[in-house]
């Protein structure tokens, strides 16, 4: 390593970038000493020492710009170390969670002649990542399209019309979590685009990915109603009467999907082809293995009018197995409550069961308008939209954030809802993503 810097990740000039070793270091600066740590934590301390020796003004110019990079840091998350590795022949960062700097003691003499160090003290991840690249993403309507690829607002038989795109992680090699940057642009005309949500899990080895779409005629029970704006061009109709809990449909959850899904939270979100045209229902799940009830969800209220609803998420199977064999399969029960003794009726098209492996909630604090795009950036944990070519904020996320996992294959998935709640499956929006290759050693 020839260079060293400190400076922030979106940096677009090289003049912002405080030099620690190399020919852009500030007059007065002699050099310095990183001790580089490297072992198993996930973050790590560290110390640099910087020998001055110069004028005033050349100290004070360094000083002063120790102390702007520090007081900049408490406010920003991109703060990063930057090495130039010969063996990559590129840059390097890596992120910065701490900073600090202070004079060290100093014989008095050497002080009035310009002479003393510096010492840096920072905490880093315990890893350098280089520059972006774009992932190649696939479902059935292209495959390792790095310009962008289109979802659609559910996921049936026709081709392209799909809630999800697939990362092929063997093609990138990964062998830990790296971070994304994830751009959503809104491709749909007319009504903006409000909460979404978007979620992912991964294949660790070889196999296929469990079912997590599921149309509501393809469950027990209910009334079977066709319509070409329904996904998959069908829904059902659930009438019911009486108050108190009422068993609408269940749905199976296979042998395999359940095993599959060991150890990963999902998120239902359901959609209806009309919404309610009465107040005060409630919504729940209830879960069975073998024929016998083993958990009973918490109910979610459905207000007047709301064409979508995110319930509180699901753990299946329900507690950790070994799986020295398959795990059994799952029957899902939906059920409905409402307090009047009339007669009732919900009419559901399909609901998702969003993956949580990694995850953000993306709740509207205005709406984002046809072309105009969200950027997620979990290297620098920002969140922000741009809409003809100008920043603002249009969303805030709950959760993580995004990174590839390593295994042979990570599919996403994405819901979205307009402002009235209402998730027609026409909606598109268009992905592209970009991702740092890591390593524990620069």
């Amino acid at each position: 390593m020839t260079a060293l810097a400190i400076g922030f990740m979106n940096s677009s000039s090289g003049l912002s970038w405080f030099e620690l070793q190399g020919a852009g270091m500030l007059p007065g600066m002699l050099g310095s000493d990183w001790q580089m740590r490297s072992a198993g934590e996930a973050k790590l301390e560290e110390i640099a020492v910087i020998s001055l020796r110069g004028s005033l003004v050349e100290l004070q110019a360094v000083t002063d710009r120790l102390e702007a990079l520090r007081s900049s840091a408490a406010g920003r998350p991109d703060l990063c170390l930057r090495v130039w590795s010969e063996t990559r022949q590129s840059y390097l960062y890596s992120p910065l969670t701490k900073f600090n700097w202070q004079i060290l003691p100093v014989h008095p003499r050497s002080a009035e002649g310009g002479s003393f160090s510096l010492e840096l003290n920072w905490e880093r991840e315990n890893f350098f990542y280089g520059d972006e690249l774009p992932v190649p993403l696939s479902n059935t309507s292209g495959s390792g399209l790095v310009s962008g690829i289109t979802l659609y607002n559910h996921d049936d038989a026709a081709i392209g019309h799909d809630n999800w795109s697939d990362v092929n992680l063997q093609a990138i090699g990964n062998l830990w979590p790296l971070p994304l940057r994830v751009e959503v642009k809104n491709t749909t005309s007319g009504e903006p685009l409000a909460d979404f949500w978007l979620g992912s899990m991964c294949l660790p080895d070889s196999g296929v990915l469990p079912n997590l779409v599921f149309e509501a005629e393809s469950g027990l029970g209910g009334t079977v109603l066709t319509d070409a704006s329904a996904s998959s061009g069908a829904y059902c109709r659930y009438d019911w009467s009486g108050s108190g809990w009422h068993s609408l449909a269940s749905w199976t959850i296979s042998v395999l999907d359940v095993t599959r899904l060991q150890g990963i939270d999902s998120l239902p979100l359901l959609r209806f082809f009309n919404a309610p045209v009465e107040a005060d229902l409630r919504l729940r799940w209830e879960l069975l293995v073998d024929g016998v009830p083993v958990w009973l969800g918490p109910a979610s209220e459905l207000e007047l009018g709301q064409a979508s609803l995110r319930m509180e998420p699901l753990h299946i199977p329900l507690t950790d197995l070994p799986l020295g064999s398959f795990a059994m399969g799952h029957q899902l029960v939906l059920q409905a409550f409402h307090v009047g003794s009339g007669v009732h009726r919900l009419e559901l098209d399909d609901f998702l069961f969003l993956p949580q492996q990694t995850f953000g909630a993306y709740h509207a604090i205005s709406s984002l308008k046809q072309n105009a795009s969200l950027i997620d950036d979990q290297m620098r944990q920002a969140v922000w939209s741009e809409s003809g070519g100008l920043a603002l904020t249009t969303h805030l996320r709950v959760g993580a954030g995004h990174h590839l996992q390593s295994g042979s294959l990570q599919r996403f998935y994405c819901f979205q809802r307009e402002a009235n709640g209402a998730a027609p499956i026409s909606r598109t929006v268009s992905v592209k993503a970009w991702y740092r290759l890591g390593w524990r050693l620069p």
